[in-house]
Formats: structure tokens, C-alpha cells, sequence
């Protein structure tokens, strides 16, 4: 009780989900760390749409966008994203995917796929890139001054209203028909059309009906999210995402890591993985050494 008290005081605050304070916050450390930190100023996705109808060039409304959406609290996460976050993976993805005459490539945790930008502008034209997410949307609901804010599955994310944001971690849902979809797609790739979506995938749970030949999972399989048998539970639940011979890239951006970023690459060997490469010491690195050792 005290705990779940705790997540809704800490993720509710004032919030107007404005495009302008969003766009002065993005600018400025100082003023941002005193917003964000001391007064609890928060953001929900109900400034998605906002963003999109923005009358400013592309490229500031997708900065704004990936800021807006890295600022949404979701079951105690946030959906922290960004362009050229995980270049060290990217690279290692692009270098894979040669091993393919026509490489799928999914994405798992891509949040708005800004981090996926540089992927999809550098795969060959045979690649097929797809984006997916545990939330790839969200949906409103409006009572009377209140906006009941709903995660895809329609799971009671929170409150919002008028100048006040009343998070709310629980398990009540509502029907998401005849709710508003917020997309979470970020414009510079909604508009592009490559990809056209982010489709909703659980990776404890969820395959893949056409398998992968290659899995980048970012930012997710971490110790910060989850424990060492949760992380073992997901990667075995990917690998039967995977073809034989495909490969699940994990990597983490810490400022503690050189480069600040660390990736692993896992190969598919039948029903087992086996580590092929890794750089600057993921931590979850010695669970994967130790599967290594076992299966030798």
C-alpha cells in the first residue's frame, strides 16, 4: 500500500501539457531540473497530438515529440528515448544484417522509434523493419472536466485534470472503444512511412508469426527494470522470435560505459544462444558468460 502511494505521489503533479512550456524546458538545464524535480511539473501523452498539429518545420516537431514522450511515466518507467542513442548497436545490426538476402528486423521497447531513425534509413530496401512496444499507444476518455488516460490495453494509467495530473498505478480497466488513440509514432517517421506503426508486443509473452533474423532490444534488459531471472525469462521468450542463426542485440545506454552504450550479441544455435560478441561490459554480460560456460 505505502509503495503504491508512493509511485502515485511521485508521478502526479501540475501539468498543463503544453507545446510551449514542453519547448522552453527543452532548452533550458537550470529551469528544466527545477520544473521536472522540485516542482513535479509532469506531461501525459494527451500532448502527442498537440505536437503533431504544431505549425513549425518537421525536425523541431519530432525533437519535441521524442521529449514529450521520454517525459511519460508508464507503470513506474519512463519511455526514454532519442536519435542516435544506440549507434554502437546500430551498427553492429547493420553489419549482421548483411549475413541476409532479406533481413526482418524487430525492434522491441522502441518507444517512439526516433532511436530506430538512423536503422531505417541505412537498412538495404530488402530489409524489413518493425518497430513494436509493450505500449505502442495510448487512449483517452473524457467525464465531464476529467480525461481518464488509458495504456493500449486499457489499464487505468491516470488522471488528468485541468491543471493537475493524478497518476494512478492500478489494475482497474475500461474499454478502449470509442476512445481517443493517442499515436505514439514519432512524426518524423509517421510521415515517412517507414515504418507506418509500432505494433504492441509483451516480451514475456508475445511471438513473432514470421520470425526474426535479427532482435535489437535497447534500454529494456536491464538490472534498473528488471531481476536476472526476469531478464532470462524474456530472452528465452525472444528466442523462439528468432529464426536459427538469427541474432538478439541487447544493448544499454549509461553514462557509466565507455562510449555510453553496451551491447551483447546473442546467436540463435537451434534451441539455444550462444555470446558472439560484446562491447564495454553490458551488466547483464555475466549471465550470458555463464550460459555459455553451462552450454559448452
Amino acid at each position: 500500500m505505502r509503495t503504491m502511494l508512493r509511485r502515485m505521489l511521485q508521478g502526479s503533479g501540475p501539468c498543463l501539457d503544453s507545446p510551449a512550456l514542453l519547448r522552453v524546458l527543452a532548452r533550458q538545464g537550470t529551469l528544466r531540473l527545477l520544473a521536472l524535480r522540485l516542482l513535479r511539473v509532469k506531461f501525459t501523452p494527451l500532448i502527442l497530438p498537440r505536437l503533431r498539429a504544431l505549425q513549425a518545420p518537421l525536425n523541431q516537431r519530432a525533437r519535441l515529440f521524442t521529449e514529450a514522450i521520454s517525459l511519460i511515466n508508464v507503470g513506474g518507467t519512463f519511455k526514454t528515448t532519442g536519435e542516435n542513442r544506440t549507434r554502437l548497436a546500430d551498427a553492429a545490426i547493420l553489419r549482421l544484417a548483411q549475413g541476409f538476402a532479406a533481413p526482418r528486423i524487430l525492434e522491441v521497447g522502441a518507444s517512439d522509434g526516433s532511436a530506430s531513425l538512423f536503422l531505417s534509413r541505412e537498412l538495404p530496401t530488402t530489409a524489413t523493419l518493425i518497430l513494436s512496444d509493450a505500449h505502442p499507444e495510448f487512449f483517452t476518455r473524457r467525464l465531464g472536466p476529467i480525461q481518464l488516460i488509458l495504456t493500449s490495453d486499457g489499464t487505468l494509467l491516470g488522471v488528468k485534470l485541468p491543471l493537475l495530473y493524478l497518476h494512478m498505478p492500478l489494475s482497474a480497466r475500461w474499454a478502449t472503444a470509442g476512445c481517443q488513440r493517442l499515436h505514439t509514432l514519432n512524426p518524423v517517421l509517421a510521415e515517412a512511412s517507414t515504418p507506418s506503426d509500432i505494433i504492441p508486443f509483451n516480451i514475456f509473452a508475445d511471438v513473432l508469426p514470421a520470425k526474426a533474423h535479427i532482435i535489437k532490444c535497447a534500454n529494456v534488459l536491464n538490472r534498473a527494470y528488471f531481476s536476472d531471472a526476469e531478464i532470462h525469462a524474456a530472452v528465452a521468450n525472444l528466442t523462439q522470435s528468432l529464426v536459427s542463426g538469427g541474432h538478439l542485440v541487447i544493448s544499454h545506454n549509461n553514462a557509466r560505459y565507455a562510449d555510453e552504450e553496451a551491447f551483447i550479441v546473442l546467436r540463435r544455435a537451434n534451441a539455444t544462444l550462444e555470446l558472439t560478441e560484446e562491447r564495454n561490459g553490458h551488466e547483464a554480460l555475466a549471465l550470458f558468460q555463464e550460459r555459455a560456460a553451462c552450454a559448452s
